[in-house]
């Protein structure tokens, strides 16, 4: 004990030392069975991986029982029906490519007096009363025509539009735009100015502006047959506002003409002209919950043509064939036909 107490100090750091070296084996032994644990996992999973590269290749599932070859022909069949699907969702016209000038001033006379008799028919407004072309005023006249199947494609555009119109009843035509198809349609009333047509690596896109009068109701029977329609339009904005009032029969004389000298000597001896009251329009009945008054509609549509789809390239000839047919003929042999 005298020695303990000569020497406490070594005792208590030797007692500290045996203990922190007891802590260090405990914590050594648990991580070093840790460790065996993660690595008979890697050698587990190193062993399957090499298994699944080592194993030959094969159609079918486990035992033979899924073919997979013929699931993935079923799912490209299904693919195909489905795309075949969706193209017929947005409608085909069989347009010539080749359409000559004369063909095509041929179709669009009768497109146009087609749609002005119809709508005359119909009970339906359009500017200039009988003699408006549906934004092909620049061809009225035209002998030879640039982008001739731009122009065709459009002109069945519009044709099936105004037919979406004239179904709807309507009540009047306010105007018809389309993209310019020529540098030389820069007319601002008959073109979108601020829009292109736009073109991907499926569809062509082509945007129009349909201005009409009419009711709510009118435009309802519109928009459902926009979306009924054989052929695919996008209707992008409606806009909506109260019609402008039609403008009076009786035009006030100019205030030019009323300041002539003229005008004062004439009216001198003329007998006075008496006021005539002033009509407005009909009152609106206190007990009316809805009163509808005429409206003017502004629709941007776009009209969405699906690309042709392209034709498959012909198959390569085989090496030997190629070979064959490039090897020189032996003597004496008939020579090979040239395909």
């Amino acid at each position: 004990m005298a020695w303990v107490k000569r020497n406490l100090g070594l005792v208590i750091g030797g007692v500290i030392a045996l203990a922190l070296l007891g802590v260090g084996a405990f914590y050594f032994w648990g991580n070093y069975k840790h460790d065996q644990e993660i690595t008979q996992q890697l050698d587990e999973t190193t062993e399957k991986f090499k298994g699944l590269l080592s194993r030959p290749l094969h159609p079918g599932g486990e035992g033979g029982k899924v073919n997979n070859i013929e699931l993935v022909k079923q799912e490209n069949k299904r693919l195909e029906d489905f795309l075949k699907e969706v193209r017929g969702r947005f409608g085909k016209r069989e347009i010539p490519t080749n359409i000559s000038n004369r063909d095509f001033r041929a179709l669009l006379d009768n497109t146009i007096h087609d749609l002005q008799k119809s709508a005359d028919a119909l009970g339906i407004t359009v500017p200039g009363k009988k003699d408006y072309w549906f934004s092909f005023a620049p061809e009225k006249s035209a002998v030879e025509f640039k982008n001739v199947e731009t122009l065709t494609h459009q002109l069945m555009d519009v044709k099936d539009l105004c037919e979406i119109l004239y179904g709807a009843k309507i009540s009047d035509l306010v105007r018809i735009k389309r993209v310019a198809a020529s540098s030389d349609e820069n007319n601002a009333e008959d073109f979108i100015t601020d829009k292109k047509a736009s073109t991907n690596e499926f569809a062509i896109v082509t945007p129009y502006e349909l201005r009409f009068q009419g009711f709510s109701a009118e435009l309802g029977r519109v928009l459902e047959r926009t979306i009924t329609a054989k052929r695919c339009f996008v209707v992008r904005s409606v806009a909506v506002d109260k019609a402008p009032a039609p403008d009076d029969a009786a035009n006030p004389m100019p205030s030019s003409f009323m300041t002539d000298p003229r005008y004062r000597m004439m009216n001198r001896y003329a007998p006075p002209v008496q006021p005539q009251p002033t009509t407005s329009g009909p009152k609106r009945l206190p007990n009316v919950l809805l009163d509808e008054n005429k409206l003017l509609m502004v629709l941007q549509v776009d009209a969405v043509r699906l690309k042709e789809a392209a034709a498959p390239k012909a198959a390569a000839k085989q090496p030997q064939q190629v070979a064959q047919a490039q090897a020189p003929a032996a003597p004496g042999a008939p020579a090979a036909p040239t395909p």
